[in-house]
């Protein structure tokens, strides 16, 4: 009896380690992760397997919080004005809520642009394009000759984003240029335009509660309506609204600037950029405005004060950040004007871009911080 049970308990324990023996082969060739393993082992997975598991990696802007050289305009390549003190009379700062991003044209472009691209994004995505831009723009010219300015506006923008000759380029801007002068920036709305309306103005209005539903400058409104001042408007009067926002490309192989309409082309200006090439290619958000602003020269401690005639960076200050291209991460470049209006065409400053005194004061009348971008291409 006792033999027979000592061999029931030897046929127990082989079942038992023959059991375990399975369970173990399985484990160790069971496809996949072996991590868990280090439960049965006490062994953690190996060094070099950890190593190449997927890491976050954070994008560090280059040079945050590092100051670099201000050309003698005050062209700054990392030192913005000062902004004004709490309390400062003038424009201040402002920063309307952001929108979703629209850049500058050269053609047809998916809402991922480059940063060579000078088309807004939101324009002509999954749209074929023409097959003859050039029969786009003398079909728009005829338009113009007909008397019919929407027409003629669409076709003329529509080839000059499809790519033209320069010749053909220039007379499309000029023809568009003439357009925006006698649809957009005058008192007159012609129906069904989608660019314009009027707004009868109800109680409790302001031009500054108008302009920042339209995304324009208060005193872009104020201008476009020959208003005296834009803090007085009455009850049932007539407005005329632009819809908004502005936008610009900028081409620095030939110191011109670009202005749009959301995507309508309306303006050409001449500019001047930062010498061997330091203005940043690539897309900026407008993030402030100031005027008059004061500026202190960095290399000799300087300081220009608000309203000085000689300071060197003008009247208008536009104060960018770097959004995509070379210009991500990029702080303290700007849009400004300049006391030294024969320096625009050239390169000069060290980053930032000037425009002529009547240019900025129009430009700083068009952008606006948080939702107007700046393309820079070469």
């Amino acid at each position: 009896m006792y033999l027979r049970r000592d061999r029931r308990r030897r046929n127990r324990r082989i079942v038992a380690i023959s059991a375990l023996a399975v369970i173990a082969v399985l484990i160790l060739t069971w496809p996949g992760d072996k991590s868990g393993l280090s439960l049965l082992t006490g062994r953690m997975p190996d060094k070099e397997q950890t190593r190449n598991t997927p890491a976050l990696h954070l994008l560090v802007p280059p040079g945050q919080g590092v100051n670099k050289t201000i050309g003698q305009d005050g062209s700054s390549a990392g030192i913005s004005p000062a902004s004004p003190q709490p309390g400062a009379t003038g424009s201040g700062t402002r920063l309307p809520p952001t929108t979703q991003p629209a850049t500058a044209p050269a053609g047809r472009l998916a809402q991922a642009i480059p940063p060579t691209a000078s088309r807004p994004a939101s324009v002509g995505k999954g749209v074929p394009l023409p097959r003859d831009a050039s029969a786009l723009l003398q079909r728009g010219l005829e338009a113009v000759e007909s008397n019919q300015p929407l027409e003629a506006r669409g076709l003329i923008n529509e080839a000059l984003h499809s790519g033209l000759a320069d010749a053909e380029a220039r007379r499309a801007r000029q023809a568009l240029a003439d357009l925006a002068d006698k649809t957009l920036f005058s008192r007159a709305v012609i129906p069904n335009d989608p660019l314009v309306e009027w707004h009868t103005v109800r109680s409790g209005d302001t031009i500054g509660r108008i302009a920042k539903q339209a995304h324009i400058s208060e005193e872009l409104l104020a201008r476009v309506n020959n208003l005296r001042s834009k803090n007085f408007i009455r009850e049932g009067q007539r407005i005329k609204i632009l819809r908004g926002p502005f936008h610009a490309s900028i081409r620095k192989s030939t110191h011109e600037m670009d202005l749009y309409l959301q995507d309508v082309y309306v303006r050409t200006l001449r500019v001047a950029l930062g010498e061997n090439g330091s203005t940043p290619t690539g897309r900026w958000k407008a993030i402030n405005q100031l005027e008059n602003p004061s500026w202190t020269d960095p290399r000799t401690g300087k300081r220009w004060h608000a309203d000085d005639p000689g300071n060197p960076i003008g009247e208008y200050w536009i104060g960018l950040e770097g959004v995509e291209g070379d210009a991500v991460g990029q702080v303290g470049y700007g849009i400004h004007g300049t006391i030294e209006p024969d320096t625009i065409g050239q390169d000069v400053s060290m980053g930032c871009v000037r425009l002529a005194p009547d240019n900025i004061a129009f430009v700083y009348q068009l952008i606006e911080p948080g939702r107007s971008y700046i393309t820079i291409n070469e």
